[in-house]
C-alpha cells in the first residue's frame, strides 16, 4: 500500500496514543498513592522505594530495548512490548489482595523475601512496578525509530511533541478515570489498574492493523546505510561530546519531572502539603495540570517550526524553545511557600496564586522534552534505540535513585517543600549547558 504523508500523521497520533496508554499505566499508581498507602499500610519510603525499582528497571530495560531496537522491526516489536506492560499494569492491582492472582504474586516474591526481607505485600507491588518499568522502557526506543523513519528532519520536533503529548493526554483522562471508580468501600483502587491496563489491549490490534501492508522505512534523506557493528557505534558515540551533554541534559528535565509526577498527587492531598481534598485533586486540578503540560508540549513543537521559518537556525530554534520553557518551570521553586501564605503575591489570594505556579510548571516541565528528542536524533541515523537506550538509562537512574531517601525525609519532616525546591534548577542548568556546549566548531554543520 501507498505510504502518504496522511498516513504518516495517523502513525504519528497511534504513537500520541501508545505515550498516552504508557502514561495511564504509569500514572495510576500516583493517582491512587493516598489509599494505596493507607489500606497496606505503607510508609512514603516505601513508596519511594516502588517508583525507584520502577525506575531503575526502567533504565535497564532501556538499553535491552534500545539494542533490540536496532535489530528488530517495530512492525512485531511495538505491539508485544506495549501488550506485556499492560499485562504488568493489570497484574499491579492485584498486589497484596485477596485471591489466587494477590497469592500467586507473593509467592513468586517468596524467594526475593528471604534475600531482601521485603514483606510480600510490598515485594509484590515491588515486582509488578519493577517489571512494568521494565517492558514500558521499550516504548520510547521504538517510537523514536519511527518517528526517525518516517519524517522529515524539519519535521523531527513536530512529530516529538505529537508523541510526547500522548504523556499529558494519560495523565489528564487517568485521574477522571480514577475519580469514577474510586468508592468508599477498601480495595476500590484497585479496578482501575485493570480497567487501565486493558485500554493497551485495544491498542495492540489497531497498530496491527494500520501497519498491515506498508513500510516503516526511513525517508530517503535519513535512510540508513549498511548498520556498523553496535560497539563502533558505541566507540564513535561515546567519543561525542553531544552524547554526555544530553546525558546531562536528560538526568536534569527527567529529574524534574519525576518530581512532580511522583510526589504531586501526594502533595496536592496531603494535609502537610498543599492541602486539597481527593475530589478536586483527581477531578480538577491534576486533569488541569496535565491539559497543560500537553499545551505545553505542543506549542513547544510548533514554535520551533515558527521560529526556523523566521530564520532562525534549526538547532537555535530548540534551544531557544527548550530555554523558555525552562525559565517558567522556576517559579515552582515558591509554590509551598504561596500555598500557605509564607510568600504573599500582591493582588492575588494564596490559592490562585498557587494556581498561577502550577499552570507554569505544567508548561514548561513537558515542553523542554521535544527539543531534547530532536537533539538525539541527531546523534545517529542508523542506531538511534543504541542513542535513547543509553539516554533513557541515564535518565532514569539518576532522578530513581532520589525517590526512597524524599519519601523518607518526607516521613521524617512531614514536609514536601524540598521537592519542589530541588525540581526547578536542573532545568536551566541544562539549557545553559546546551548554549555553551552542543554547537562546538567541530559539530557547527549540525545548525
Amino acid at each position: 500500500m501507498a505510504v502518504t504523508a496522511a498516513w504518516k500523521w495517523w502513525v504519528c497520533s497511534l504513537l500520541l496514543l501508545a505515550s498516552t496508554i504508557n502514561y495511564m499505566d504509569r500514572m495510576t499508581l500516583a493517582s491512587v498513592s493516598r489509599r494505596m498507602i493507607d489500606e497496606l499500610h505503607l510508609t512514603k519510603a516505601d513508596y519511594g522505594q516502588v517508583e525507584q525499582y520502577f525506575g531503575y528497571a526502567f533504565a535497564c530495560g532501556a538499553i535491552v530495548f534500545g539494542w533490540i531496537v536496532d535489530r528488530v522491526s517495530t512492525r512485531w516489536l511495538y505491539p508485544t512490548i506495549l501488550m506485556l506492560w499492560s499485562v504488568m499494569g493489570i497484574l499491579s492491582g492485584f498486589a497484596g489482595a485477596d485471591g489466587w492472582i494477590g497469592a500467586t504474586l507473593s509467592a513468586i516474591w517468596s524467594p526475593f523475601q528471604f534475600m531482601t526481607g521485603i514483606a510480600p505485600i510490598l515485594g509484590s507491588l515491588l515486582l509488578c512496578r519493577t517489571m512494568l518499568g521494565f517492558f514500558e522502557s521499550g516504548h520510547w526506543p521504538c517510537a523514536l525509530q519511527t518517528t526517525q523513519r518516517l519524517l522529515d528532519r524539519k519535521d523531527w520536533a513536530m512529530g516529538n511533541s505529537v508523541l510526547q503529548s500522548g504523556v499529558s493526554v494519560g495523565a489528564v483522562v487517568t485521574p477522571f478515570i480514577i475519580a469514577a471508580m474510586l468508592t468508599n468501600v477498601p480495595g476500590s483502587w484497585r479496578l482501575p489498574f485493570v480497567v487501565i491496563g486493558a485500554v493497551g489491549m485495544v491498542w495492540v490490534a489497531a497498530w496491527i492493523f494500520t501497519i498491515r501492508g506498508r513500510s516503516l522505512e526511513a525517508p530517503a534523506e535519513v535512510s540508513p546505510t549498511p548498520k556498523s557493528p553496535w560497539a563502533k557505534s558505541i566507540r564513535a558515540l561515546l567519543a561525542d561530546h553531544r552524547f554526555w551533554l544530553l546525558a546531562v541534559v536528560v538526568s536534569c528535565i527527567n529529574g524534574t519531572w519525576s518530581l512532580y509526577r511522583v510526589w504531586l498527587p501526594l502533595a496536592l492531598q496531603d494535609k502537610s502539603g498543599l492541602a486539597f481534598t481527593e475530589e478536586m485533586t483527581l477531578s480538577r486540578i491534576l486533569p488541569a495540570y496535565y491539559i497543560l503540560t500537553d499545551i505545553g508540549c505542543l506549542l513547544a513543537g510548533a514554535a520551533t517550526l515558527w521560529l526556523h521559518k523566521r530564520g532562525l537556525s534549526i538547532l537555535n530554534s530548540r534551544r531557544a524553545v527548550f530555554t523558555f520553557c525552562a525559565l517558567i518551570v522556576m517559579p515552582g521553586m515558591a509554590l509551598p511557600m504561596v500555598t500557605r501564605g509564607d510568600l504573599v503575591i500582591p493582588g492575588l489570594a494564596p490559592i490562585h496564586a498557587a494556581l498561577g505556579i502550577l499552570v507554569l510548571i505544567a508548561a514548561g516541565s513537558l515542553g523542554v522534552f521535544p527539543c531534547y528528542y530532536s537533539f538525539t536524533q541527531e546523534l545517529s541515523k542508523e542506531h538511534i534505540g543504541l542513542v535513547t537506550g543509553l539516554l533513557s538509562f541515564v535518565a532514569w537512574v539518576v532522578p530513581s535513585s532520589l525517590q526512597k531517601p524524599l519519601g523518607a525525609h518526607i516521613d521524617r519532616t512531614g514536609s514536601y517543600d524540598i521537592a519542589f525546591q530541588a525540581g526547578a534548577w536542573p532545568m536551566i542548568f541544562a539549557a545553559v549547558l546546551l548554549w555553551l556546549f552542543w554547537d562546538l566548531p567541530s559539530f557547527r554543520k549540525h545548525t
